[in-house]
Order: C-alpha cells, then structure tokens, then sequence
C-alpha cells in the first residue's frame, strides 16, 4: 500500500460532519473543468464515430505495452514513473500517459545522438552540441502551506525549497550512461543536500538480455498510487509535502537484469544495501504513535525517529523478480520479493527502537482491454514469516492484499480511473490477543477505493486533476486536487493541496489530519 499507518483513540474530525465531503469535493473541484469542458466541446469537432471503445482499449493497452518492453516502467508509471519521465523530457507536463521511454529504446535514441555528436566534432570542432554527452535539467521552486493548526506541528510550512537538476546522458558502442542528480536548499528543515536519483550505466549484455547497474528508480506493477508487488522503496516526505509525482518513487543502488524474448520476459533486481522507504519521520509530518498513544511531532522526545535498520552485509540485500508476457492481448506478470517490510513496523525491546523485520512477497498480476477501457487485476501475499504463528505482537502479521482497477475514457480528453483495494490480515484474532494497543490494531479486512479524474484543457497545456482515496472501514481519506500550467515548453506551474480527513487519529491518513497543505511549484526546464 501506500505507506503502513500506526493506530490510535478516536476523536472529533471532518468526517464527523459527513464523510461525504469527501466525493462531495473531489465532484465540486471537477466541476468548474467539465462545464468548461462541455463548453468547449460545442467548439470543437465531435469525436470520429469510427473511433470504437474497441480501438481506444486497444491504443491505451499498445501504450501500456510499448512501455513495459522499454525496461523500465509498468503501471504504477502513470503516477510515479510518469513524472520521471517528465524529468528527462525537459518539460514541466504531468500528463500521466507521457512517460518518457528508457532502457532499450533510450539506448537506440543515445546511439544517434552519439554519431551526430561525432561527425559533427570532426566537422566543427567545438561547441556544447558536438559534446559526446546530452546535458538538460531544470530549476524549481515550491512552497507548501499548512491549513490545520495542531500543536504537534508548530511550523505552518510543509515545504519550502528550491530544487537545481542537472542531467546527463551518454552513450558508446558498448554502454550508455545516465546521471540525475538534485541540489535541494531546503528551508524547512534548514537544509541543503544532494540527491542523486540516477547514476548508472546500461548495456546489452547478448541480443536477448540487458544490464542496467548503478543507481536508479525501479518500479512495475499495475496500480495507480496503490502499491503491492512494487516492492522498490518509495518517498512518503515528498508525496505528501506538494512534490511532483517523480519524487514519491526513491532511488536505489541496483543491479538490474532483464531479458528481450518474444514470448516471455524475465527481470531480476538485486539490491546489495537494503532500501527502505523514505517514511514520515514526525520531523516535517505529525503521525500517530501508538506507544505515545497520541499525535507526536517536531519537539516530542521520540521524533524524529530513528530506526535500526538491517546490517549492510549481502546476507540483507533485496531480490526482485518479475516473468512477465502478453498473449491474446493481455499482459500477465508473476513477481517475487525476499527482503523486509519497507518500514520499520517492528519493535526491538531491547533497545525500545522501531526496526524491519523479514518479509517475502509472491504475487501476480493481469491487464488488458474492457468495455473501451482498461483494467488490471493484482494479487499478493505478504509473508512475514518471522512470526509465522501471527501472536508475536512486535512483527507486523502476514496479509493477502488484492486490487482491482478500471481506466476510461468518459469524453476527449477526459479521464477517469477507479481502483477497489482490499487488505486482509492473517491470524488477526491472535495479533488482537496478544497486542500491547490493540484499541489501536488495524481492522482484519482493510478496505479503500479511489477515484483519478483527468482532464486537459488549452491543447493539453492545462490540466485539472483529482486523486481521491477513501476507506469506508477506516472512516479517512486523502484528496489530492491539482492544476498545472505548461507556459512555454519550458516554463510550467502547479497549484494544488493535499488534504487528508479522518473519523480517528490512528487511522491510515486519519493520522495525517492535521498535516493538510496546499502547496504550489514552478518549473523551469532547461
């Protein structure tokens, strides 16, 4: 999922006046949009009636599999990976279906570019375009304002920083190299730092079978924000915090291999170091803790917190694995992970100190078309096999998790996509039994929906969105409304808030109330 949420007592919140303002606005902020919509649809020609459900299915799943055969991207690349691509293509857009293209069609693409670049040094003789090397990246601010005021979070900044990306692309004869990296002053936290999000190198091992070492943002899967056999660590500051998309995927020191058959496809990830999530840490966020039995953050003695993570030894690296095929026109796809939980839901004792305890994950996964639209179907078993028995109330207990999605085209340009999530904790009678806050223990099944809905506008310069998550267990949500203008091919803005509501504080966002923000960002790409 997501991110793993701690639990706790219940108390007065939004949702007490209606849980239902929580469509009630996703509907509203898309209101304005579709009445323009209309109107500007009465200008414009109808769609082709040649144009069937039938054939757009097809385009979207075409889409879909030109992306997974280009080695790096899935599913979940219509959120995360998809902004990653907006950081390659120098444009500030987060059209979700835009993801730039990596891994073997990038290599063809750097292989021109390198001869260009050589015959046109032996030409010339100078000059940053005869250079063996592509260099871009772009300058961004963002600001992001806190809408509730708690005294667990005495800041009314969430975010505050500037951002300088510099990128490089290289190629040769027998590899291709690529670097991102990031300058951020972060006036938050009082902070400068340097996240490298890209260093690493790619080559074509044999006709069939490709390498790409170093460090890089992985991901597959099928889910849209909803994350279950995409086990590759992710940034939960930055998703929350008014962050373009790009960010909540985080990088990783990996080696990755994969294969190019027609028929079937294999993909083996190790990483040496073990990567856990970029969690919420009470620094910049407030979150529920059970031990406190209350909302800690920035100024509580237990923040920010400070796991023991697993020893640097190979014996606690990562595996990933994916087999993967399309027949008939669906894409089917089997995963395996061995490694840990990718936060620290576990207790030490001894030390009374958060840890990663071991987990194994196994699943699968189809997509195709439907009705003119696109669906995906996941499954996976969480197999937390240090506490087999499920009664050891310091592990988290193995669960079975399942998603189902559909994506539609409702009119031109206008998208919707809804998802149905469901989690369901094994032995959860004996977790309740032996549990030190068992007031505050997830429910044994976990259910959550969400809504995407899409729209451009201004030949695709703008774009209205809304992400909405709800849990009618839980009794919370999350809202995610945004606008983002493209000025220029280089220039783009975006507005947007994150709103989080919940009926309790323990909550998987309901513990994230009082951290609601609106935020807004500018982009120059260069």
């Amino acid at each position: 999922m997501l991110f793993e949420n701690n639990r706790i007592p219940k108390k007065n919140s939004l949702l007490d006046h209606g849980l239902g303002l929580v469509l009630i606005s996703s509907v509203a902020w898309m209101a304005l949009p579709l009445s323009v919509g209309w109107a500007q649809q009465t200008n414009e020609s109808p769609p082709s009636p040649s144009q069937s459900d039938e054939s757009e299915s097809k385009e979207l799943l075409e889409d879909k599999d030109s992306t997974e055969n280009e080695d790096e991207t899935v599913s979940s690349e219509q959120n995360a990976e998809a902004a990653q691509s907006d950081e390659e293509s120098d444009t500030a857009g987060s059209q979700p279906d835009a993801n730039a293209q990596q891994g073997e069609g990038e290599w063809g693409e750097f292989e021109e570019d390198w001869g260009d670049s050589q015959q046109n040094s032996g030409d010339s003789g100078g000059g940053i375009e005869e250079l063996p090397f592509e260099f871009h990246g772009f300058v961004e601010s963002l600001t992001a304002a806190r809408v509730v005021k708690h005294r667990s979070t005495p800041s009314d900044l969430v975010s505050n920083e500037a951002r300088f990306r510099l990128s490089l692309d290289a190629s040769h004869d027998i590899a291709s190299a690529r670097f991102r990296g990031d300058i951020v002053a972060d006036a938050t936290t009082n902070n400068v730092f340097i996240d490298v999000r890209d260093a690493s190198l790619f080559t074509q091992l044999t006709p069939w079978l490709s390498l790409r070492a170093g460090r890089q943002v992985l991901t597959w899967g099928t889910g849209d924000f909803v994350f279950l056999n995409d086990l590759f660590p992710k940034d939960f500051q930055s998703f929350f915090s008014g962050r373009r998309d790009e960010f909540l995927k985080a990088p990783a020191n990996a080696l990755r291999l994969s294969t190019n058959f027609s028929a079937l496809n294999v993909d083996l990830v190790w990483l040496p170091i073990f990567a856990g999530d970029r969690f919420i840490t009470g620094e910049r966020f407030s979150f529920f803790n059970p031990m406190a039995g209350n909302i800690v953050g920035s100024g509580d003695p237990s923040v920010p917190v400070d796991p023991i993570t697993p020893s640097h030894t190979l014996e606690n690296g990562e595996f990933f694995g994916r087999i993967f095929s399309t027949i008939a026109g669906y894409e089917f796809a089997l995963y395996g992970y061995a490694g840990f939980w990718k936060q620290p839901l576990s207790l030490d004792l001894a030390a009374m100190a958060q840890t990663y305890s071991r987990l194994a994950v196994y699943g699968s996964s189809v997509r195709g078309a439907l009705l003119g639209g696109l669906f995906n179907l996941e499954g996976a078993f969480y197999h937390s096999h240090a506490d087999n028995s499920g009664d050891d109330p310091t592990i988290p207990n193995s669960q079975v998790r399942a998603l189902a999605g559909y994506e539609h085209e409702l009119f031109t340009k206008f998208q919707a996509g809804v998802q149905y999530y469901l989690e369901y904790t094994l032995k959860h009678d004996e977790l309740k039994a032996n549990s030190m806050w068992s007031a505050y223990e997830q429910d044994e099944l976990r259910h959550l929906l969400t809504l995407r809905l899409t729209y451009f506008l201004l030949q695709d310069n703008l774009e209205l969105s809304a992400f909405t998550f709800f849990s009618p267990s839980d009794m919370d949500a999350y809202i995610r409304p945004r606008i983002s203008y493209k000025w220029t091919d280089q220039l783009s803005t975006m507005i947007g808030a994150n709103i989080m509501l919940g009926r309790d504080d323990f909550t998987f966002f309901g513990q994230l109330e009082q951290n609601s923000n609106v935020y807004a960002n500018m982009r120059y790409s260069f």
